[in-house]
C-alpha cells in the first residue's frame, strides 16, 4: 500500500547521505519527490 500517495516532497540534500535516504523511502511510499543539492549532475537511483 502506497501510504503517500497524492503527496509531493521537497529533499533539500536529496543527492546523497540522509537526503537521500529519505528521498528513496518517500519515493518507495508514492509520494512524488522533488531533490535539491550543491552537486552538478544527475545521480541515478
Amino acid at each position: 500500500m502506497l501510504r503517500l500517495a497524492n503527496k509531493a516532497a521537497f529533499i533539500p540534500g536529496g543527492g546523497t547521505g540522509i537526503g537521500r535516504a529519505c528521498a528513496l523511502l518517500l519515493a518507495r511510499e508514492g509520494a512524488q519527490a522533488t531533490l535539491a543539492g550543491r552537486h552538478s549532475g544527475l545521480t541515478a537511483y
